[in-house]
């Protein structure tokens, strides 16, 4: 997903929606950036380049842990379930009781 992959037209779209579509897609890649970097550094040889994309990555993390933060707030209903799902102790999927 890129910042031009909007699925509506642009001027159909309210400022917010558009900055939550930005926000998702930063997220989105620091996602996937993180997930390169875990595998470079498990792949790394070399010990002082590893501790360098270690560092790196750990700063990924801050960046996804604020992106997180910034959807959060703006979306109520998403907050709700982060509130509910997250920082629970025992299986995840047993905090939910679906209707089957």
């Amino acid at each position: 997903m890129t910042e031009e992959h909007v699925v509506e037209p642009r001027d159909k779209l309210h400022a917010q929606v558009l900055d939550m579509h930005r926000g998702l897609t930063s997220l989105i890649d620091k996602l996937g950036m993180l997930d390169t970097q875990n595998q470079r550094i498990e792949a790394c040889t070399d010990p002082e380049l590893k501790l360098v994309m270690a560092h790196q990555r750990d700063a990924t993390r801050k960046h996804i842990a604020m992106l997180f933060e910034w959807v959060r707030r703006r979306d109520p209903k998403l907050d709700k379930e982060m509130k509910e799902a997250l920082f629970k102790a025992g299986p995840i999927a047993a905090q939910y009781h679906y209707e089957e």
